[in-house]
Protein backbone atom coordinates (compact mmCIF):
# COMPACT_ATOMS: atom_id res chain seq x y z
CA UNK A 1 0.00 0.00 0.00
CA UNK A 2 2.89 2.46 1.01
CA UNK A 3 5.18 1.29 -1.92
CA UNK A 4 1.43 2.24 -4.64
CA UNK A 5 1.23 5.47 -2.96
CA UNK A 6 5.00 6.06 -3.60
CA UNK A 7 4.79 5.22 -7.25
CA UNK A 8 2.02 8.42 -8.10
CA UNK A 9 3.48 11.16 -9.64
CA UNK A 10 2.95 14.44 -7.65
CA UNK A 11 3.86 17.72 -9.30
CA UNK A 12 4.39 21.23 -7.41
CA UNK A 13 2.38 24.33 -7.34
CA UNK A 14 3.43 27.25 -9.49
CA UNK A 15 2.11 29.54 -6.45
CA UNK A 16 3.60 27.30 -3.35
CA UNK A 17 5.88 25.05 -4.41
CA UNK A 18 4.07 22.21 -2.94
CA UNK A 19 3.35 18.80 -4.58
CA UNK A 20 -0.36 17.19 -5.15
CA UNK A 21 -1.57 14.38 -7.86
CA UNK A 22 -2.44 15.98 -11.39
CA UNK A 23 -6.70 15.76 -9.92
CA UNK A 24 -5.86 17.93 -7.28
CA UNK A 25 -3.29 20.50 -8.97
CA UNK A 26 -5.66 22.29 -11.03
CA UNK A 27 -8.13 22.72 -8.41
CA UNK A 28 -5.30 24.16 -5.84
CA UNK A 29 -3.66 26.43 -8.03
CA UNK A 30 -6.94 28.49 -8.49
CA UNK A 31 -7.36 28.75 -5.14
CA UNK A 32 -3.46 29.37 -4.28
CA UNK A 33 -3.56 31.92 -7.33
CA UNK A 34 -6.57 34.18 -5.52
CA UNK A 35 -5.65 33.68 -1.55
CA UNK A 36 -1.89 34.62 -2.97
CA UNK A 37 -3.49 37.97 -4.37
CA UNK A 38 -4.86 38.77 -0.96
CA UNK A 39 -2.89 41.04 1.51
CA UNK A 40 -3.37 39.61 5.04
CA UNK A 41 -4.98 41.85 7.77
CA UNK A 42 -2.73 42.05 10.77
CA UNK A 43 -4.40 40.95 13.71
CA UNK A 44 -4.78 43.89 16.29
CA UNK A 45 -4.53 42.45 19.81
CA UNK A 46 -5.01 46.42 21.42
CA UNK A 47 -8.31 46.64 19.57
CA UNK A 48 -9.49 43.15 21.20
CA UNK A 49 -8.35 44.34 24.72
CA UNK A 50 -10.15 47.88 24.33
CA UNK A 51 -13.43 45.95 23.73
CA UNK A 52 -15.96 46.14 26.54
CA UNK A 53 -13.87 48.75 28.46
CA UNK A 54 -14.22 52.54 29.10
CA UNK A 55 -10.84 53.13 27.25
CA UNK A 56 -10.25 54.98 23.95
CA UNK A 57 -8.65 53.12 21.31
CA UNK A 58 -7.43 56.71 19.76
CA UNK A 59 -5.43 57.45 23.27
CA UNK A 60 -4.17 53.78 23.37
CA UNK A 61 -2.49 53.77 20.05
CA UNK A 62 -0.68 57.16 20.98
CA UNK A 63 0.38 56.36 24.12
CA UNK A 64 1.79 52.84 22.80
CA UNK A 65 4.02 55.68 19.84
CA UNK A 66 5.34 57.32 22.64
CA UNK A 67 9.41 56.62 22.29
CA UNK A 68 10.80 55.71 25.51
CA UNK A 69 14.27 56.49 25.69
CA UNK A 70 16.48 53.65 27.00
CA UNK A 71 17.70 53.95 30.89
CA UNK A 72 21.61 55.29 30.80
CA UNK A 73 24.06 52.01 31.35
CA UNK A 74 25.71 52.79 35.02
CA UNK A 75 27.57 49.37 35.14
CA UNK A 76 30.62 50.84 36.59
CA UNK A 77 28.96 52.28 39.46
CA UNK A 78 27.14 49.02 39.87
CA UNK A 79 30.61 47.56 39.72
CA UNK A 80 32.29 49.00 42.56
CA UNK A 81 29.61 48.66 44.54
CA UNK A 82 29.75 45.14 43.87
CA UNK A 83 33.13 45.02 44.88
CA UNK A 84 32.76 46.92 47.74
CA UNK A 85 30.10 44.49 49.20
CA UNK A 86 32.18 41.40 48.50
CA UNK A 87 34.70 43.68 49.91
CA UNK A 88 32.99 44.34 53.26
CA UNK A 89 31.48 40.79 53.24
CA UNK A 90 34.96 39.24 53.32
CA UNK A 91 36.05 41.56 56.42
CA UNK A 92 33.13 40.50 58.40
CA UNK A 93 34.13 36.82 57.78
CA UNK A 94 37.37 37.29 58.83
CA UNK A 95 36.82 39.07 62.13
CA UNK A 96 34.23 36.59 63.11
CA UNK A 97 37.24 34.24 62.85
CA UNK A 98 39.60 35.95 64.59
CA UNK A 99 37.07 37.19 67.38
CA UNK A 100 37.55 41.01 66.54
CA UNK A 101 34.73 43.64 66.48
CA UNK A 102 33.26 43.65 63.13
CA UNK A 103 33.67 46.67 61.14
CA UNK A 104 31.42 49.00 60.11
CA UNK A 105 29.04 48.23 57.18
CA UNK A 106 29.91 50.75 53.58
CA UNK A 107 27.90 53.63 53.10
CA UNK A 108 24.56 53.07 51.17
CA UNK A 109 25.11 53.88 47.24
CA UNK A 110 23.17 56.53 45.60
CA UNK A 111 21.33 55.06 42.34
CA UNK A 112 22.13 57.91 39.66
CA UNK A 113 19.15 57.37 37.74
CA UNK A 114 16.38 58.01 40.54
CA UNK A 115 14.98 61.05 40.84
CA UNK A 116 15.69 63.19 44.23
CA UNK A 117 12.57 65.09 45.75
CA UNK A 118 13.28 68.73 46.66
CA UNK A 119 10.47 68.61 50.01
CA UNK A 120 11.36 65.41 51.63
CA UNK A 121 15.10 64.52 49.63
CA UNK A 122 13.98 61.14 49.54
CA UNK A 123 14.65 59.65 45.75
CA UNK A 124 12.73 57.63 43.25
CA UNK A 125 12.53 56.26 39.61
CA UNK A 126 11.13 58.65 37.26
CA UNK A 127 7.55 57.53 37.38
CA UNK A 128 7.02 57.07 40.51
CA UNK A 129 8.96 61.25 41.20
CA UNK A 130 5.71 62.28 38.45
CA UNK A 131 3.27 60.81 41.12
CA UNK A 132 5.10 61.56 44.31
CA UNK A 133 6.56 65.21 44.30
CA UNK A 134 3.43 66.91 43.53
CA UNK A 135 2.06 65.25 46.54
CA UNK A 136 4.87 65.83 48.35
CA UNK A 137 4.67 69.51 47.50
CA UNK A 138 1.11 70.17 48.48
CA UNK A 139 1.67 67.97 51.70
CA UNK A 140 4.82 70.22 52.55
CA UNK A 141 2.56 73.32 52.04
CA UNK A 142 -0.43 72.40 53.89
CA UNK A 143 2.26 71.47 57.17
CA UNK A 144 3.85 75.36 56.89
CA UNK A 145 0.59 76.21 56.65
CA UNK A 146 -0.87 75.22 59.70
CA UNK A 147 1.31 76.52 62.34
CA UNK A 148 0.44 75.96 66.14
CA UNK A 149 -0.54 79.21 67.76
CA UNK A 150 1.20 80.90 70.87
CA UNK A 151 -1.03 78.90 73.34
CA UNK A 152 0.08 75.56 72.23
CA UNK A 153 3.75 76.41 71.81
CA UNK A 154 3.63 77.54 75.22
CA UNK A 155 2.10 74.61 76.50
CA UNK A 156 4.19 71.83 74.56
CA UNK A 157 7.54 74.09 76.17
CA UNK A 158 5.95 73.75 79.79
CA UNK A 159 4.71 69.83 78.48
CA UNK A 160 8.53 69.09 77.54
CA UNK A 161 9.81 70.99 80.82
CA UNK A 162 7.45 68.74 83.21
CA UNK A 163 9.80 66.83 85.77
CA UNK A 164 7.66 64.42 87.83
CA UNK A 165 8.15 64.29 91.37
CA UNK A 166 10.43 62.10 93.53
CA UNK A 167 9.05 59.05 95.22
CA UNK A 168 8.84 59.42 99.17
CA UNK A 169 10.54 57.39 101.91
CA UNK A 170 8.40 54.90 103.30
CA UNK A 171 7.69 55.70 107.24
CA UNK A 172 9.14 59.26 107.02
CA UNK A 173 6.57 62.10 107.99
CA UNK A 174 4.96 64.12 104.67
CA UNK A 175 6.75 65.96 102.22
CA UNK A 176 9.92 64.25 102.76
CA UNK A 177 11.77 62.67 100.33
CA UNK A 178 14.62 60.05 98.81
CA UNK A 179 15.86 63.50 97.23
CA UNK A 180 16.29 65.51 100.50
CA UNK A 181 19.87 66.45 101.36
CA UNK A 182 20.71 65.04 104.58
CA UNK A 183 20.99 68.23 106.55
CA UNK A 184 17.17 69.16 105.96
CA UNK A 185 16.62 65.48 106.82
CA UNK A 186 17.96 66.40 110.34
CA UNK A 187 16.33 69.35 111.03
CA UNK A 188 13.34 67.81 110.22
CA UNK A 189 13.71 64.54 112.00
CA UNK A 190 14.61 66.55 115.31
CA UNK A 191 12.05 68.78 115.17
CA UNK A 192 9.58 65.80 114.75
CA UNK A 193 11.59 64.73 117.58
CA UNK A 194 10.68 67.76 120.01
CA UNK A 195 6.76 67.63 118.95
CA UNK A 196 5.15 65.99 121.49
CA UNK A 197 4.02 62.46 120.25
CA UNK A 198 6.13 62.38 117.53
CA UNK A 199 8.90 60.06 119.35
CA UNK A 200 7.57 57.04 117.39
CA UNK A 201 8.14 59.02 113.83
CA UNK A 202 11.67 60.28 114.67
CA UNK A 203 12.50 56.58 115.68
CA UNK A 204 11.26 54.86 112.96
CA UNK A 205 13.03 57.63 110.28
CA UNK A 206 15.80 56.82 112.27
CA UNK A 207 15.95 53.10 112.25
CA UNK A 208 15.60 53.36 108.36
CA UNK A 209 18.06 55.43 108.13
CA UNK A 210 19.75 52.89 109.70
CA UNK A 211 19.18 50.50 107.60
CA UNK A 212 19.27 51.81 104.18
CA UNK A 213 22.90 52.89 105.29
CA UNK A 214 23.80 49.26 106.19
CA UNK A 215 23.05 49.28 110.01
CA UNK A 216 24.54 49.53 113.43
Amino acid sequence: MASAFQDIDRYPCRNCGRQFVPESLAVHERICAKSGQKKRKVFDSTKQRVQGTDLNLRQVKLSQKKDVPPPRSNWRAQHDDFLKTVKAARGVTIAMKEGRPLPPPPPPSINPDYVQCPHCQRRFNAKAAERHIPFCKEKSQRINRAQPSAAAQAKQAARSQYQAPRPKVKGSPSGLSSGVAPGVQSKVLSSAASKPGSRGVGRSVASKGRTNQGGW
